[in-house]
């Protein structure tokens, strides 16, 4: 063997103690990462609080499935108004105290929570009212209903001698007959678009042809809290 070989020899060996030294080293820090993580997960999984089941009641409010939903982070304000004990019941089974509120005014409550967590969420309260509007075809033949307009009553109701084969939202037809629509039809429109309804006939179309019922939505901000006290 070599001068340069045994050198090598000996350096291999005199690392090696180093070697062991830092990889005990990193199995204990991993191991200990571990543990740690371990225990907080069964700390936390094993002892539910009152801000997690707050959290996860006021998370199934706001959902898009949610009791109280238009759809997500939009409540309906004629469900909110007529919310009861039940809601609380459903959302957070069990004797805990439970408070839902809008905006600080109580929506449904359990009890009388005096302590515990309070979860909050922005969400939008939605309110629709009913509209109708009789179309003059004053220089076109087509309405423009407010944006947010998710369904429509259109009827029709033609002079003699005028029929009215196809109703167009935008560039989509919604309905068409080519013998003449007569009556109500519902129709299906995008609730992210302003919607112009148009209308094809075979001659000008008069004031009263073409009823028009829509409802229209508003929305306002709000706070939603809920607060659980086991």
């Amino acid at each position: 063997m070599t001068r340069a070989e045994r050198g090598g020899r000996e350096r291999a060996q005199a690392n090696l103690p180093a070697l062991a030294v830092a990889l005990l080293l990193v199995t204990a820090s991993v191991g200990l990462a571990v543990g740690l993580a371990g225990g907080a997960f069964a700390g936390a999984a094993g002892q539910p609080t009152d801000g997690r089941v707050a959290a996860s009641a006021a998370d199934r409010l706001v959902a898009a499935d949610g009791p109280l939903s238009v759809r997500a982070n939009v409540l309906s304000a004629a469900a909110v108004a007529n919310a009861s004990r039940g809601l609380v019941d459903r959302l957070v089974p069990g004797d805990a105290a439970v408070r839902v509120a809008l905006d600080g005014e109580p929506v449904a409550a359990r009890g009388d929570p005096t302590g515990g967590a309070t979860m909050r969420r922005l969400v939008l309260v939605a309110s629709a009212e009913r509209h109708e509007v009789v179309p003059s075809f004053a220089g076109r033949q087509a309405v423009t209903l407010p944006r947010r307009t998710a369904n429509a009553t259109v009827t029709v109701d033609t002079r003699a001698g005028t029929d009215l084969a196809t109703v167009r939202a935008n560039d989509r037809v919604v309905l068409h007959d080519p013998d003449g629509l007569d009556g109500a039809y519902d129709v299906e429109l995008s609730r992210y678009d302003t919607v112009t309804l148009s209308f094809d006939a075979t001659a000008d179309l008069s004031p009263g042809s073409v009823t028009v019922a829509y409802r229209a939505e508003t929305t306002t901000k709000g706070v939603l809290e809920v607060t659980v006290d086991a």
